[in-house]
């Protein structure tokens, strides 16, 4: 029995896709998921095959509180999971982050003996890690982890220059695996061959939440500035929501080359959004994968991404350019260079597709499931 710990199950997408993943190749798994109000309980619901799996929804965290009290809310959760799930049937915990699930595990691990694994997200080295009070506990759990999770190249770069797991030496090192995340079946089933032309007016796409971290801002002042320099092109904004919303709305009135179209959920109309667009544009801050760049990509349009953030080194074919996020020069060179070599982008969206295929990616999670419980077992 897998034993998932996720603060994010109901938020996000990406677990749902991989426990149901897990389910259909006979994993048995019981996802545990604290949550900070009632509306969380049930998000991403599925039924799972495994009779004896389940999911369990914990409405026991503050929406202030344990953002700063960091190991109050450890405790709280620590507590909590030890009087929902028995741990004498548990076999390997896989925390699905470094810190936040990470610190839990580290305690249950110590406690039961159980080994455990994690995962570093954008979060854990963009933020967690900055925090100079938690470095000592986030080496601990690096330490006792009997394998890091890394969701691309680029982070298991990042993870392994950081100075204080460096002196750790190659035991860190050869527990760390690269194992990016996967698309929702919609796209593989409606995969589109590579675009080849760019168009007039060249028609950029983004699709995303108006917040500090996607950096939406500085993409509307590069884009304002490829106008200037006479460049026929349109930004079409799909999403918003989001602290910098208002902000947004304000910068873009009253100008044609940027068109703001509010939140779109119907997959057939991104569909739509993707294939009347030349290139997707997203340049976060922080992104720990970006699974909308995927998406892009089966549509058979290039991207724009951000240096050491979300896709960068994750796939070897040229599909787009990576940029400086906070450089807004940089951002526009990126958008021109694609532009004046559109037809060199000679990836295959069929071959992209199948690396972030769940059904792979799952049984790649199986295999490292299974090489835990072989070395515990020697």
């Amino acid at each position: 029995m897998i034993l998932h710990i996720t603060n994010d199950y109901a938020g996000s997408t990406v677990y749902k896709n991989l426990i149901s993943n897990l389910d259909e190749h006979g994993i048995e798994q019981i996802v545990y998921t604290p949550v900070k109000s009632e509306s969380s309980i049930g998000g991403n619901l599925i039924e799972l095959k495994e009779k004896n799996s389940k999911i369990i929804y914990s409405n026991i965290l503050n929406m202030h509180v344990d953002r700063v009290l960091f190991n109050m809310k450890i405790n709280k959760i620590y507590k909590d999971i030890q009087s929902k799930v028995d741990f004498s049937k548990i076999k390997n915990i896989h925390a699905h982050t470094w810190f936040s699930d990470g610190a839990v595990a580290l305690k249950l691990h110590k406690k039961y003996n159980i080994t455990y694994m994690i995962a570093v997200r954008g979060s854990d080295l963009n933020q967690f890690w900055k925090l100079p009070h938690l470095k000592k506990q986030g080496l601990e759990i690096l330490k006792n982890a009997s394998k890091i999770v890394l969701i691309t190249p680029t982070y298991q770069k990042r993870l392994l220059n950081l100075n204080k797991v460096k002196i750790l030496g190659e035991d860190i090192k050869s527990k760390t695996v690269v194992i990016p995340n996967g698309l929702d079946p919609y796209w593989l089933a409606h995969v589109k061959p590579k675009n080849l032309d760019c168009g007039q007016p060249v028609k950029l796409l983004y699709i995303g939440v108006f917040s500090e971290a996607k950096n939406v801002l500085n993409l509307l002042k590069a884009v304002e500035e490829l106008v200037k320099q006479g460049v026929d092109c349109q930004l079409d904004l799909v999403g918003g929501g989001g602290p910098l919303e208002k902000q947004i709305l304000n910068f873009i009135e009253n100008k044609s080359y940027f068109k703001f179209h509010g939140k779109v959920y119907d997959k057939l109309k991104l569909e739509n959004f993707f294939q009347k667009s030349s290139i997707y544009v997203m340049t976060s801050i922080r992104e720990t994968f970006g699974l909308v760049y995927g998406e892009a990509l089966s549509q058979g349009i290039p991207v724009i991404y951000s240096q050491n953030e979300g896709i960068d080194g994750v796939f070897k074919d040229k599909i787009g350019v990576a940029v400086n996020p906070r450089s807004i020069p940089s951002i526009v060179e990126g958008i021109k260079k694609v532009i004046d070599s559109y037809d060199q982008f000679d990836y295959e969206p069929k071959k992209i597709v199948k690396k972030l295929d769940w059904n792979k990616i799952a049984l790649k999670y199986v295999n490292v499931y299974n090489g835990i419980e072989s070395n515990r077992n020697n």
